[in-house]
Parts: structure tokens; sequence; C-alpha cells
């Protein structure tokens, strides 16, 4: 039997589908409904239009394949929801990176990558280590319990792009709920009431960069929105539209998958206490401890694309202009690729976690957040001898972004 079909009625996809894209108790943990849907069609329809692929080998083919593209208006249009143009959440991401495709996809990500190269971010370490400090060293003066993902997972990388981008340190604060509300729009068949939500966040955000790149046009600063608005490429620049888009898309994206990284990964560690173990013993395994967090419980789950051409998998054929969604964690759990992956092992070697995307859509800040990750967990084993959970935390309802609402822990100093 081909690898790419199962003997599964349309029923029982469907059942698993909606299980997966409406469920709370999915968006905490949907690893288990993953397994369930790879064991009976790695690529599946569902009936909202969309491909949903769950298997490693078709998830990185279809990342990485040229017949497969960003189309935002499929995306949105397979989502049901009507009058879509009338949905400021909506509207705000026709000129983003993520759904642009070549050229336009090339020349936006040619002038913005300058601020992101290895030079670059190697630059930042110094100022990422002391940052790491100064969170860190009020945490163990009070000790006891805390909210880390308030305290530290947040503040930490909102503190990096806030200042990579030009946004002021008192205005960070304001955003963690705007753009965790925005993303409610981009949830497989959002309801109503996420969608007035994301709209209201739509606008606030809109206004407040709109204020902010005519501040910079009018008085320029050693920042990113001040080096795009001076940008050129072989003559062209970004267009307004792009800017806009361009600045809300990398300084939204740079703190709330990075918080997610820290808080999801501290978790892991925290459920699985000879991993922390093995962090504290050896240090030296904290990079590969990063990738293999990032495979375990990915702060980005599903990436959407659309079919340019009509596209060959195995034996199911996914015809031109048709919507498909990538499951990057269930990719980054599939037994075919990983060994008995449900295990968190921070010594796994071969670890490639597909959490980044793929293709000239991988990720423009991953070399960030890694080193963000790397930093913040070699931080929190190094200042505290004891990390324990103080209770069970919630998980937001979103699958798209996956990551916790809180995590209250009890400290001791090291």
């Amino acid at each position: 039997m081909s690898p790419y079909t199962r003997q599964a009625s349309a029923a029982e996809v469907d059942r698993i589908l909606g299980e997966l894209f409406s469920t709370p108790a999915c968006a905490a943990d949907p690893y288990p409904t993953y397994h369930r849907l790879r064991e009976v069609a790695p690529v599946a329809r569902s009936q909202a239009g969309h491909w949903v692929l769950s298997g490693h080998a078709q998830v990185v083919e279809v990342l990485r394949s040229s017949e497969v593209g960003k189309d935002v208006q499929s995306f949105i249009r397979a989502q049901g929801v009507e009058n879509w143009a009338d949905h400021p959440s909506y509207t705000r991401v026709l000129e983003h990176l993520m759904w642009a495709n070549p050229p336009k996809h090339t020349r936006q990500r040619k002038l913005v990558s300058k601020g992101f190269t290895a030079h670059s971010i190697a630059k930042l370490e110094p100022k990422i280590e002391q940052l790491v400090d100064e969170l860190l060293t009020p945490l163990c003066e009070k000790a006891g319990e805390v909210d880390l993902l308030r305290e530290f997972a947040f503040p930490l990388p909102a503190s990096v792009i806030s200042e990579i981008i030009g946004v002021p340190r008192e205005d960070w604060p304001r955003f963690q709920q705007l753009f965790r509300d925005v993303t409610l729009s981009m949830e497989p068949r959002p309801s109503p009431a996420q969608l007035a939500t994301a709209d209201g966040a739509a606008v606030e955000i809109n206004d407040y960069f709109e204020e902010l790149i005519n501040k910079r046009r009018k008085k320029p600063a050693d920042d990113l929105v001040s080096a795009l608005l001076a940008a050129e490429d072989d003559g062209e620049r970004l267009t307004h539209p792009e800017l806009m888009s361009l600045a809300q898309f990398l300084f939204g994206a740079g703190f709330e998958s990075t918080t997610n990284l820290i808080g999801n990964g501290l978790l892991a560690l925290l459920r699985n206490p000879d991993q922390m173990l093995a962090l504290r013993r050896e240090p030296g395994l904290v990079s590969g401890a990063v990738e293999e967090l990032l495979r375990y419980d990915a702060s980005v789950q599903l990436s959407p694309r659309t079919a340019r051409d009509d596209l060959r998998l195995g034996d199911v054929t996914i015809p031109a202009g048709e919507s498909i969604v990538t499951l990057l964690g269930a990719a980054n759990r599939d037994p075919s690729r990983y060994r008995d992956p449900d295990r968190l092992d921070v010594r796994r070697t071969d670890v490639q976690p597909v959490s980044f995307g793929g293709g000239i859509h991988f990720c423009l800040g991953a070399a960030l957040a890694r080193l963000e990750g790397r930093l913040a967990f070699q931080g929190l084993v190094r200042k505290f001898s004891r990390i324990e959970l103080a209770e069970e935390p919630a998980w937001k309802t979103s699958l798209t972004l996956h990551g916790l609402q809180g995590l209250r822990v009890d400290l001791t100093p090291a």
C-alpha cells in the first residue's frame, strides 16, 4: 500500500481533522491526534477544502517544492469566511513576506535579510546574555513562585526584537496579547468571535505602526524600520504597504515564537527531569537540546501553502490552486524519521526539526531564535539549582501558534 494513502473512510478522516482543529485539548497536546491522522491518511483532504499533510516526508517535500507557493486569498477562501476583504485581520496580510512569491518575495527578503545576517546576529550575543542576567537576577533575589513566562520567556525576545525593529521599550508589553489575538484569523475555520477579536487587534497594531513609520520618516534612528525606509535594491524600494506589513510581521514573529520556544521547552524539561539533569551536568548539550526542544514541541505547528501546479505526492494528486496545510508538529514526531519520537532526548543526534519551515520561506529569524533559546536555557540552569512546576499550566487555544498562557514555577537560586 502506498505510504500516502490508507484504507480510511472520508468520515474517519473528517472526524480526526474536526477533533484536531476544533478541540481545546488538541491545542494543548495535538500529538496523539497527529499520530492517528498520519496512520490513516498522511495526505488528507478536509471538508473545508484544505489538503492536510502529517507525514515527515510529505511535509518536507512540499516545503521545498518549486511547484508549491503561497496564495493568501486561496487560503482565506478555504477558511470559509464570507466577505473576507471586510476583515482587517485578513487584509493586513496581503503584503506579508510570508505570503509572497518570487519575484516579490525575493526582492523583499533581500532587503530585509540584511538585518538578520549571521554576523549581525552574532553581534547580539553579548546584549542577549546581559538581558538574560538582568531578567533572572531579580528572580534569584526574591526566589519562590513566579510566572516564568511573564517574567522571562516573553520579555527576553520582546526586548531583543524591539531593539532591532525600533519599537520603544515602554510600548512592547501591550503587543503580547494583540499579536496572539490577530493570529486567530489564521486558525482553521475561525469562529465569528475569533474573527472579531482578530480584527480589533489588527486595527490597533496597524495604527501603531503607521505612527511609528511616520516618525522614522521624519527622524531616522539606528533600527531596522529606518534601514528599510532607506533600503534600495537595483533602484527598487519597499512600498508603504510592504513596509507596514514587514515591520508588523517581523516584530510579532520575533517574540511570539521564541516566547513559546522557551516556555514549551522549559515545560518539557520539567516534565522530563532526567533531561534537565543532563543539561545541568553537561552544559555543552544545550545547542543540541534547543534543536530537540524545537522538534519535541514546536512553537509553530502548521504552515500553509498552495499548489501552483498539479502536485503529485505518491499516488495522490493535489490540483493546482488548492490550499495545503503542512503540520510541522506532526512531521517532527513522525516515527519514520525519528526513533521513539514522543520521547524527549537532549542527546538525540541528527535532529533537523521543520519548526522553522523550509525552502524559500525558511524562517528569517531562525538563527536569532536559536541563539535566544540557547542563552535562555543556559541562564536558567546556571542561575537556579531547582526549578519545579508550581501548578499545571494552561495552554492557549491556538493550534497555529502553540504555547502556554503562563508557566508558574518554584525557583531555588543556585
